[in-house]
């Protein structure tokens, strides 16, 4: 986030200053108010498994690629795996 964001005198400090505890807690308070639940996913190895095959290995670069074929952005993997590692219980989504 900090290295993506536009950078000026004003915000330069308050941006990198705020800790991550903080951010999270900024969007809960958001989500909140905007009647959504806020689930937290474990992270590790997000962007080393492969959602077709479920094999784990390292992306070279920032390209994943697997034996079975299936290729990506490491980043975008790891966001597929975060979405898919939700289950839908009842009425609800659980990670």
């Amino acid at each position: 986030m900090r290295s993506t964001t536009r950078t000026s005198r004003k915000n330069n400090h308050s941006l990198h200053t705020w800790s991550f505890y903080r951010l999270a807690t900024f969007i809960e308070y958001k989500a909140k108010l905007a009647g959504i639940e806020v689930e937290y996913v474990d992270p590790a190895y997000t962007s080393q498994i492969c959602p077709i095959c479920g094999s784990v290995h390292h992306a070279k670069d920032r390209n994943y690629i697997c034996r079975c074929g299936y290729h990506t952005h490491r980043d975008l993997l790891g966001a597929i795996n975060i979405c898919n590692s939700t289950e839908y219980i009842g009425n609800r989504y659980t990670a």
